[in-house]
């Protein structure tokens, strides 16, 4: 008897450790694959004045907003990738698609780095650029979705949202990553040098990156969901059809939840190195590790800010955040004009807002779809999102500015879109500590 007592706390110990490697695993997997979409996708915008001058011929803010125009090009293919990404997860399972999203993702950013100028070959540098954009969007539009739906349906139902938040930790350590590389070429090199050749240095180092990411996500293991889904034969063949007949509620509220989360981080942790150096405020040094600094501290306050969605709640965290965005844009970009230290702090409070978001929102809309359709409607919805609020934004504020003559015109994207999520979150019920659904 004494003998059995003991195996009993023994296997539960061996099954319990084997959980927590399973988690960990789920969290590397998953947000290191994040960590190269977002340095691939934002390092094109940090790069956004000097890519203006290399492939476009105009001046000034026209040849910006081409720069910004193909910046959200990337974006309107994202559903695309979505659709056809996420029915690969949902019918055939998590890991092949992530293995397709972040090939994907990392040859059309190494081919960016490997691209002839206006220079060289004329109008076929930015026909060029624009077509490796869309392969990256497409890349893109199945990674966020893959990567949420693989860590959420391992995560444990009580730790949900602090697991699942790993994955945007990742993405703000990618778009920190590509910050630091630009800050370092700017800070290192000379303009003609910059021109030259050290433009193209962030996006080759996307290659060895992703080798790294597919070793990884080579040893994934498949959710237990998708087994269980699959054992019981209810694996969709159709899986877009199936979340467009059944759950249009579901994609919809994904998409309106989204508009937020976008906004403020393409905003707040992008298109502000640009902003920075157009209103005169800092350097293009200065506004690099500015972003840095503010991701940093993003990105520390992700797992805490999880934690804490987990304790009280989707819906506080998400109500109380959008109000945040409401209430505070228009002052921040108020204040941000008045100093570089001003600057630096309001971009850092936009930057902790996002943070709260980006704890708890793609965790709820891992809540809101079942597992046979989860995927394709996390990547349509987050995809839809992006062209409204997301890829959208650096252009619509650069015209804003051009157009109002106002440089706080831009705090109207991100209100707007703040008021898109909250009255999407309203009517939602509460979803932590709950059973993901199954059926």
């Amino acid at each position: 008897m004494s003998s059995i007592q003991h195996c009993i706390p023994s296997t539960m110990a061996i099954a319990s450790a084997r959980s927590d490697r399973s988690i960990r695993r789920a969290v590397w997997a998953g947000s290191i694959g994040t960590l190269i979409e977002y340095y691939d996708y934002t390092v094109y915008a940090f790069l956004a004045t000097t890519l203006a001058i290399l492939f476009f011929p105009q001046s000034g803010t026209s040849a910006l907003l081409y720069t910004f125009a193909v910046f959200g090009v990337a974006f309107v293919v994202r559903p695309l990738g979505g659709i056809v990404l996420g029915s690969l997860a949902d019918r055939y399972g998590r890991k092949p698609a992530l293995l397709v999203s972040v090939v994907g993702m990392v040859a059309a950013t190494t081919c960016i780095g490997l691209l002839p100028t206006y220079d060289h070959i004329g109008v076929l540098a930015p026909i060029l650029l624009c077509f490796l954009r869309c392969v990256q969007g497409f890349a893109a539009g199945g990674e966020m979705g893959g990567a949420v739906a693989y860590v959420a349906e391992v995560a444990p139902d009580a730790r949900r949202a602090a697991v699942t938040s790993t994955t945007q930790i990742g993405c703000l350590v990618g778009t920190m990553g590509g910050a630091i590389a630009v800050a370092l070429l700017n800070s290192s090199l000379t303009l003609d040098e910059l021109h030259s050749w050290g433009w193209r240095i962030p996006f080759l180092i996307s290659a060895p990156m992703g080798v790294i990411a597919l070793l990884v996500r080579h040893k994934m293991e498949e959710t237990p969901d998708f087994v269980h889904l699959e054992s019981q034969s209810k694996v969709q063949k159709t899986p877009t059809v199936t979340l467009l007949c059944r759950y249009p509620k579901g994609v919809l509220a994904i998409t309106g939840l989204a508009c937020c989360g976008m906004a403020g981080y393409y905003v707040a942790f992008t298109y502000f190195v640009t902003f920075f150096q157009k209103q005169g405020i800092m350097s293009a040094q200065m506004a690099g590790w500015s972003a840095t600094l503010s991701m940093l501290i993003a990105a520390l306050a992700i797992y805490p800010l999880g934690i804490l969605s987990d304790k009280v709640g989707r819906r506080p965290m998400i109500l109380g955040t959008t109000l945040c965005f409401i209430v505070f844009s228009y002052p921040l970009f108020m204040v941000m004009q008045t100093s570089l230290t001003a600057a630096i702090l309001a971009q850092i409070a936009f930057g902790l807002f996002e943070a709260a978001y980006l704890s708890t929102n793609y965790t709820l809309f891992s809540e809101l779809l079942p597992t046979n359709v989860r995927t394709s409607g996390i990547n349509l919805g987050i995809s839809i999102a992006a062209i409204v609020a997301g890829g959208s934004a650096p252009y619509a504020a650069t015209w804003l500015i051009a157009n109002t003559e106002s440089a706080n015109s831009p705090a109207w994207i991100l209100i707007v879109a703040a008021a898109i999520s909250l009255l999407t979150m309203l009517p939602q019920k509460e979803t932590a500590r709950t059973a993901l659904r199954t059926e």
